[in-house]
């Protein structure tokens, strides 16, 4: 979920939203054959009907983008397909000429209860994601840092994995606004944090944790390999261009990792005190807690 911009959640909720209509609107539909005996649409007799319905169609188009990282949405699909499966026996029986056993019904109408609850998990795994994004920078907020960072504190503590942390701040960000005003100052925040997040790894996670300061988190990685990615990361902020003014934005940086000795607060503070050492020998370079 996290390569997915504000927009694309934004958008993910909002069609949703229009999921649960359209397959309402299916039910409706499903009900009228079986109480009125009218022959079934011949697309939801075939065996993949999942996909020819208006829901199932919404999804193709887009499992292929930004939704394929949703497992939440994996395992809608997968109600729906069950959903269509029950439907199609439902809809044989009917053309037969049969009646539908009462633990058919109920065997359809559980798994349509599931799609339902599954439509809505997924509802809530976007609103909950853009809930917990910065709106400018797109980076994760602080709400729930200590909570995750606690949890990746216990697997440290039982030897599971290492986990490094990096906190970055801009150089005179001061003089940006000062001198180019606050919509440039914005403009080079949400860059930053742009050009940051399409050279993590897909597990790793920024936060925004001040002004200009923010917290990269990386799960199993060591001090020396999260030195190393940090100088990357460096670099490549250093290289930005805008079209506001010919200026240079550098980053200072500051890392260290969560140690079983500490409370993940005093880890936070390590990389927060590491990085002020970056400051103090001259910015744009990357102080480990050594």
């Amino acid at each position: 979920m996290e390569s997915l911009t504000n927009q694309q959640l934004q958008a993910g909720i909002a069609e949703l939203d229009h999921a649960i209509y359209l397959h309402d609107q299916w039910y409706k539909n499903l009900l009228r054959v079986l109480v009125s005996r009218v022959s079934p649409d011949q697309s939801d007799l075939m065996p993949d009907a999942h996909l020819k319905c208006a829901f199932g169609k919404w999804y193709e188009d887009h499992s292929e983008s930004f939704f394929i990282e949703s497992q939440q949405l994996k395992s809608l699909f997968e109600a729906h397909k069950k959903v269509h499966s029950g439907a199609r026996h439902l809809f044989q029986r009917i053309s037969d000429g049969l009646v539908i056993p009462v633990d058919d019904w109920d065997n359809f109408e559980s798994g349509r209860e599931r799609m339902r609850r599954e439509i809505w998990a997924a509802r809530h795994e976007f609103a909950e994601t853009l809930k917990n994004r910065d709106s400018l920078t797109e980076a994760q907020t602080r709400a729930g840092l200590l909570t995750d960072l606690r949890k990746q504190h216990s697997l440290v503590l039982r030897g599971k994995q290492t986990y490094a942390l990096a906190m970055l701040d801009l150089d005179h960000f001061k003089r940006i606004n000062d001198s180019y005003g606050h919509a440039a100052g914005d403009t080079v925040l949400a860059s930053t944090v742009q050009c940051v997040k399409s050279r993590l790894r897909p597990y790793d996670r920024i936060y925004r944790y001040g002004g200009e300061e923010f917290l990269i988190c990386m799960p199993s990685t060591t001090m020396e390999q999260a030195g190393e990615m940090m100088e990357r990361l460096r670099s490549a902020i250093s290289e930005q261009h805008f079209e506001f003014g010919d200026i240079q934005v550098t980053a200072s940086f500051g890392v260290t990792v969560l140690r079983e000795s500490q409370a993940v607060e005093e880890s936070i503070n390590c990389a927060d005190k590491a990085m002020y050492e970056a400051k103090s020998a001259g910015r744009d370079r990357v102080v480990l807690d050594v």
